[in-house]
């Protein structure tokens, strides 16, 4: 009777060659190469067949991901350093492994490190296991079309017996409407196509961080894994046998075990920076290089004004300024991107719930998603509304003692 184990995990959005961090702060991708450390330990430890990461892999910036590499130099260098580190991970696990890109990964960056010559197919304890790279191809949506499409047809109905795995970043079941387009476009058409075959036994997706429960229908089990770049990390054991697949979600970190770490908010030096060139002033600057030895966690806020320009330009502002904390000797961990309260209601139900708080939500927010003791922590400049909200959840305000 075949049977196969699998480690699943999704959504990395790792950097460590590229600067800064994800652009919703919850995605904590300079902390994943430790993690990975962590779940390398799983690994030993449970001992699965396979092990499967299903896109998302490394948070490429926004100018690089939709721009000409020769533009972008550095950061695809840098981009291809963040996949070469990955590869080594994969490579030192004790079993074999799949990986599949999403669409924060470029893919010339993710050839650099995987190679063009990538098996779409491969058999593990009598099943036959099938990873799709589809891509958005209109409004953010992706569409299984081209060889994707051809090789989706040809292994529903060519004459290997063995009973199938696929993988593929987006969503085919269950139906999620978020507002960011998560669902295959035909998503209706492949599950029909893969149900009326009666031959694949699970699909594994990412791409929805939250997660979904695993849902069967007639033979085959979707799993939309919960992201393991936000905490607690977590990933999904799944089990297939001929009589059905089993699913467990685990985390890496226990709630009882969380570390709460003190940070310093810096607050850019203008209410509009210059997406170009954004800056800290001088007293963060300071501060920013003091925190190295002292432990905490470097938090930018951008103060945004959504109407003068949009959300892929304020992860570049973002972005700026992590290289210019680099440059100053230190590795910016996080940012948020702080909106007015009085924002139009229209404008404000338009951008994303991650990351876009107000003053007065920021800190409680911060506290939440990155693990922080606000009562050890600092806020550098800002306006009197970040002042006040920062006063009411302890901080201090620079000059600290």
């Amino acid at each position: 009777m075949p049977a196969l184990s699998i480690l699943h995990a999704t959504d990395l959005h790792l950097r460590q060659a590229l600067p800064g961090s994800a652009g919703h702060a919850v995605r904590r991708s300079r902390e994943i190469p430790t993690l990975l450390e962590r779940l390398g330990e799983v690994v030993a430890r449970q001992r699965p067949d396979l092990v499967v990461l299903t896109g998302d892999l490394v948070d490429v910036p926004h100018p690089l991901l939709h721009g000409d590499p020769a533009d972008h130099a550095t950061a695809m260098a840098e981009a291809e350093a963040d996949y070469r580190l990955l590869r080594g991970w994969l490579d030192r696990l004790p079993c074999p492994w799949r990986a599949i890109p999403g669409n924060h990964d470029r893919l010339d960056a993710f050839e650099a490190a995987f190679g063009t010559g990538r098996e779409t197919e491969s058999h593990h304890g009598g099943f036959r296991v099938v990873g799709f790279e589809d891509w958005e191809v209109a409004g953010n949506q992706a569409q299984r079309v081209g060889a994707q499409r051809a090789l989706f047809e040809r292994v529903l109905a060519d004459p290997d017996p063995a009973p199938q795995i696929h993988l593929q970043h987006y969503l085919i079941r269950p139906d999620v409407d978020y507002g960011y387009p998560l669902m295959y476009r035909e998503a209706a058409d492949l599950a029909a196509a893969i149900e009326r075959s009666g031959r694949v036994r699970a699909v594994l997706s990412g791409h929805w961080h939250q997660g979904e429960p695993p849902l069967t229908v007639g033979d085959t089990t979707y799993s939309v894994c919960p992201t393991f770049c936000e905490w607690p990390h977590r990933y999904r054991l799944v089990t297939c046998t001929e009589a059905g697949v089993r699913i467990e979600t685990r985390a890496i970190e226990a709630p009882e075990a969380r570390r709460w770490r003190p940070a310093v908010f810096v607050v850019l030096d203008r209410q509009t920076p210059d997406i170009d060139h954004p800056t800290i002033d001088e007293a963060g600057a300071r501060l920013l290089l003091r925190t190295v030895a002292r432990g905490w966690s470097p938090v930018l806020v951008a103060p945004w004004e959504p109407h003068r320009f949009g959300w892929r330009a304020a992860q570049e502002l973002a972005d700026g300024v992590a290289r210019h904390a680099r440059a100053l000797g230190h590795e910016l961990g996080a940012a948020y991107f702080v909106v007015d309260r009085d924002l139009d209601p229209a404008l404000r139900a338009r951008l994303p719930a991650e990351g876009t708080p107000t003053a007065s939500d920021l800190f409680p927010r911060a506290e939440r998603e990155l693990g922080l003791d606000l009562a050890g922590s600092i806020l550098v400049g800002g306006g009197d509304a970040l002042a006040a909200a920062a006063r009411d959840h302890g901080l201090a305000l620079h000059p600290a003692p």
